[in-house]
């Protein structure tokens, strides 16, 4: 029996196959095509846009020219680092939401799992044929996406950039397609084979998840250490817009490093909140805190995505600070282009942000549905389950917005020596980071009604 046959078959000769298309797992499939599509046109115009400004580094236009002989050295580069920039904060998201997205076939499928070792199926088969499922899901997404990538590259010539408008077809560049195609294809693929090794199988048909290790509090200490030393060396550097690239290189180097070890202390910080809060009362609180203890890297996936919305928006709200600048050609050119970049990296952490939420929060459903079966029938509520979600991921959302939004001004207040109105900009930046918390705690909310579908789906016929 090869995977293949596996794949083809599996689904529809199993009740658990034929239950996955009435309740929670078609909600799940759909919105993991979603999120493939829409990471891999993004994917595809970050790296089409990033070229777009080497292009013109390459081969300057009349007003490069002018302020690159007036200013003694070329500012190009400075547009191709703002990209790259802009690309190091989305990509720790996109990256996630397609891991979220290629994982998404395993959710609550232990059962399917058992079935398949129980006829016979080896577990190099089983894993073979969910990797195979994975990939033809993330094909059909790529598809679509690299369509979608295609046809929305002329509408970026309303915009301007360096006093030029941007072609009709100068963000389309035919290689990043193959490009975003291969490192989907492998972080799926890898995604799937790294999320099984968590699910033992054995030839008997019995099940065990192994969850995540929890974070020690060594790794949490030390990662408060590196990020005081990165936010130290980043004071230090002083950057012009003529630097050369070996110092604009750095300045990612660091600005990486700190949204790594932000990313520790967060998760440090969400489980050690969580063990705190064990002795608070009611039974919703007492489920809802010993998970996040337990799993708390579990749930900073579910909470990623806002964690970096809101680390955009504190850097965002310094960086769009900065006053246009007459007297010197370059930044003037510089600063007049700053809104825009905001507004298009602000514009594609919300579509992460959203895609994401939709997708882990269905998935969540999925994933703890057996459990939710278990309480229900010994006198749970499904109501009960709604406000678990709410003070399980709904408390950790608060926490990770106000650490971003914190880690990330502070990284703004560092970045941009001159400003004007800034802290107009911070409170706009702060309303749209909870605006979009407040989305997301409905998202949570409106599981509930998910959550029923998937206990009437059940019922106690299955049980």
């Amino acid at each position: 029996m090869s995977a293949v046959t596996l794949m083809r078959s599996a689904v529809s000769s199993t009740s658990e196959g034929r239950s996955q298309r009435q309740i929670g797992e078609r909600w799940v499939r759909a919105l993991s095509l979603v999120a493939v599509t829409v990471a891999t046109w993004m994917l595809c115009t970050l790296m089409g846009g990033t070229w777009m400004f080497l292009a013109r580094d390459l081969h300057p236009h009349e007003a490069l020219v002018e302020i690159a002989e007036s200013m003694g050295g070329p500012i190009s580069i400075a547009y191709i680092f703002l990209a790259l920039f802009a690309c190091v904060l989305l990509v720790p998201s996109l990256l996630g939401l397609l891991t979220q997205a290629a994982r998404a076939n395993l959710g609550g499928r232990e059962e399917h799992l058992a079935a398949l070792r129980l006829i016979g199926a080896t577990a190099g088969e089983v894993r073979g044929m969910m990797i195979l499922e994975s990939l033809r899901q993330a094909l059909v997404g790529l598809v679509l996406g690299s369509v979608l990538y295609v046809v929305t590259c002329p509408a970026w010539s309303l915009l301007t950039f360096q006093d030029k408008p941007v072609g009709a077809w100068e963000m389309l560049t035919w290689w990043v397609i193959p490009i975003a195609w291969i490192v989907v294809l492998v972080l799926a693929a890898c995604s799937v084979w790294l999320a099984l090794r968590r699910v033992a199988v054995t030839p008997l048909g019995v099940t065990k998840k192994i969850p995540p290790k929890g974070q020690n509090m060594i790794t949490l200490v030390l990662s408060v250490v590196g990020a005081v030393v990165l936010y130290r060396y980043l004071s230090s550097l002083t950057i012009a817009p003529q630097a050369d690239a070996l110092e604009f290189g750095a300045l990612l180097v660091v600005a990486g490093g700190i949204l790594t070890v932000n990313a520790l202390i967060a998760v440090g910080v969400i489980q050690l909140l969580a063990r705190l809060s064990y002795r608070v009362p009611g039974a919703a609180n007492y489920v809802a805190t010993r998970r996040v203890g337990r799993g708390a890297k579990t749930t900073w996936k579910r909470v990623t995505a806002l964690y970096f919305v809101a680390f955009i928006g504190g850097v965002g709200a310094w960086i769009s600070a900065v006053p246009e600048i007459d007297d010197q050609p370059a930044l003037k050119m510089i600063t007049g282009d700053i809104p825009s970049g905001v507004v298009i990296t602000a514009v594609f952490a919300a579509v992460l942000l959203v895609s994401s939420t939709l997708l882990t929060q269905a998935l969540s459903v999925v994933e703890q549905k057996q459990l939710t079966k278990s309480l229900y029938f010994i006198g749970a509520p499904a109501a009960f389950h709604t406000k678990v979600a709410v003070r399980e991921v709904g408390i950790p959302m608060l926490v990770v917005a106000l650490l971003g939004f914190g880690m990330g001004g502070l990284m703004g207040t560092i970045m941009v020596m001159v400003y004007a109105n800034v802290l107009d900009k911070v409170a706009l930046f702060a309303a749209l980071v909870a605006v979009a918390l407040v989305g997301c705690v409905l998202a949570v909310v409106g599981t509930g009604r998910l959550r029923e579908q998937v206990l009437l789906g059940m019922g106690r016929a299955n049980d």
